[in-house]
This record gives C-alpha cells, sequence and structure tokens, in this order.
C-alpha cells in the first residue's frame, strides 16, 4: 500500500476544515475528513488521477467537493501540500 504524507500546512488545513464544520456538527466535520484522507490515499495508489498544475509549482490537484488537495507524487506514494477551499486565492496561498 502507497503511503500518504501531510506537511504541516496540510495537517493545518484539515484540522481548520474540521473547526469549521464541527460548529455546525462536529459528527458530519469527522465524517468529511475521513473522506478528505480516504481520497488521498486513493491518490496515492493512483498518482496520476489529479491535474498537474505548473502554475502552481507543478503540484498536482484534485478536487473533493468544493476543496482542493494539492499534492506531490512520491516514490512511497504522495505527500499532500495543502487542502484548500476552492474560493480561497490558491495562486497567492501556494
Amino acid at each position: 500500500m502507497k503511503n500518504v504524507r501531510f506537511t504541516a500546512l496540510a495537517r493545518n488545513d484539515l484540522q481548520e476544515i474540521y473547526d469549521f464544520i464541527s460548529r455546525d456538527n462536529p459528527k458530519v466535520a469527522t465524517d468529511y475528513l475521513l473522506i478528505i484522507k480516504k481520497h488521498c490515499e486513493l491518490l496515492a495508489a493512483n498518482p496520476k488521477l489529479g491535474v498537474k498544475r505548473e502554475e502552481y509549482c507543478g503540484l498536482y490537484k484534485f478536487p473533493v467537493d468544493n476543496y482542493l488537495i494539492f499534492y506531490r507524487p512520491s516514490q512511497s506514494g504522495i505527500e499532500v501540500i495543502r487542502v484548500l477551499h476552492g474560493s480561497r486565492d490558491i495562486e497567492s496561498i501556494l
């Protein structure tokens, strides 16, 4: 099985997503993070599922609902760089 490694920024993004959703419903927040993590596992096994975006430093991008997973393939799987809401100014963040 391929590995998923989260950068500190990506872990912080996931915590912010959880905090935001859990204000209304902690169960939904937990379930949603599991969905994102399952997609990351899928990407680790199939890193070319995402779209390579040269304008984002050559990172791959994969959508999960309104969020975007930005990652880099590695020998052992993927490294998740950021998980950002699609409405944010992605270029200035990356």
